[in-house]
């Protein structure tokens, strides 16, 4: 593929970017930890107003018809800029599989006000430690007895990216055990307002709010259902495709700012009359910190366009996320130690690119997650 990105991508990569590096500077961001929503909404807004939350969704819905590939620019620049905003919960995990698979009904009922930057969407995937989620969800729905199409809903899911902000929430349910894996589960969209509905906030390794929603006797309509009856394996499969891809790209724009972080500091600070930065020892290091961040932003964008182009893209999903993970660590680790005794200062900026690759890292599995699917993918060659 070519990496180069058109004049469409960088006009959306340049103006995500500046809309969120000059509205979240450190200090903006350290009263947003203080804020038990953990939400930027003047900056949310401000996504809104520039198209930006509905650049890859149908224009019949108000969208930009962009696809995948500037979803991940925009992330990579959410990652840059450290940004508390649901964008890849939204987005990602929300607004393209409804878009991919939802009716013209629910489209239209819930795209738009994505769009406008009035609705939160997310997904609730995890039920257990593991990262990916189960290939038969524990969570279950079953038929409600002489209520046509309506569903009963039970069970708990864990690590929801804003669920605390959401008015929708796809949840992952069996609907037939008795069925092979791929036809055992289907998609719900959930008002987690709902009698019923059960939310515990935890705080995650960034300070981001990961919600535990319970589920006891949630009544659904036949609204509520994505796609049809045993479609939920191919349509998780769909998102987490996507949401690996897009975790990748957020992470590549989290290490290209600590790296760039790096430069700055070392270049200015002196040590025997010189710049550390001309010491062989840092030099070496920042390189390959370099070196890590551009692997991980290019087998991010070359996962994403294969799942945009629509050809397979198991093996740069994997390969992309074993970068993320354990190349992400190596460069805020390198940040970190060169910045020396301020490195270990969390109110130093430094300390929250650290904590965001490492939540980056463990979300939807870890390196050796991965490594161990690519594994799997090379010995059926």
């Amino acid at each position: 593929m070519d990496f180069t990105l058109d004049e469409s991508q960088q006009a959306i990569r340049d103006l995500a970017g500046r809309i969120l590096t000059e509205r979240l500077p450190p200090e903006r961001q350290r009263e947003l930890d203080d804020d038990p929503d953990w939400f930027a909404r003047d900056v949310w807004a401000e996504l809104a107003k520039a198209d930006l939350l509905g650049l890859c969704l149908p224009e019949a819905v108000g969208g930009g018809g962009y696809g995948l590939v500037e979803a991940a620019l925009i992330c990579e620049q959410v990652g840059r800029a450290v940004a508390p905003v649901p964008y890849y919960a939204t987005v990602v995990l929300g607004a393209l599989p409804i878009a991919e698979y939802g009716s013209l009904d629910q489209q239209r009922a819930l795209l738009p006000a994505v769009v406008a930057g009035d609705l939160v969407l997310t997904a609730a995937l995890a039920e257990g430690l593991g990262g990916l989620p189960p290939a038969v969800p524990a969570t279950a729905a079953t038929a409600a007895k002489g209520a046509g199409e309506a569903w009963r809903l039970d069970g708990e899911k864990r690590f929801v990216p804003a669920g605390h902000l959401a008015g929708r929430v796809l949840v992952p349910a069996t609907t037939d055990r008795a069925a092979p894996a791929a036809a055992a589960s289907s998609v719900f969209l959930v008002d987690p307002s709902a009698p019923g509905v059960t939310i515990e906030r935890n705080t995650s390794t960034n300070l981001e709010p990961l919600a535990t929603l319970r589920f006891d006797g949630v009544e659904l309509g036949p609204d509520a259902l994505l796609g049809n009856v045993g479609d939920g394996a191919r349509i998780v499969a769909w998102l987490v495709d996507r949401a690996v891809a897009a975790l990748c790209a957020m992470q590549a724009g989290v290490c290209d700012a600590a790296t760039r972080l790096t430069a700055t500091y070392t270049s200015s600070r002196m040590q025997f009359d010189s710049p550390i930065a001309t010491f062989q020892a840092v030099a070496h290091r920042a390189a390959d910190a370099y070196i890590d961040t551009e692997a991980i932003r290019l087998t991010a964008q070359q996962a994403a366009w294969r799942l945009a182009e629509g050809v397979d893209a198991a093996e740069a999903l994997a390969i992309a996320k074993v970068w993320a993970a354990e190349g992400a660590q190596r460069v805020v680790h390198a940040a970190q130690h060169l910045h020396g005794g301020i490195g270990v200062d969390i109110d130093y900026p430094v300390h929250r690119y650290f904590r965001w690759a490492k939540q980056i890292e463990l979300s939807l599995g870890g390196g050796s997650a991965h490594l161990r699917r690519l594994g799997d993918l090379l010995a059926t060659v």
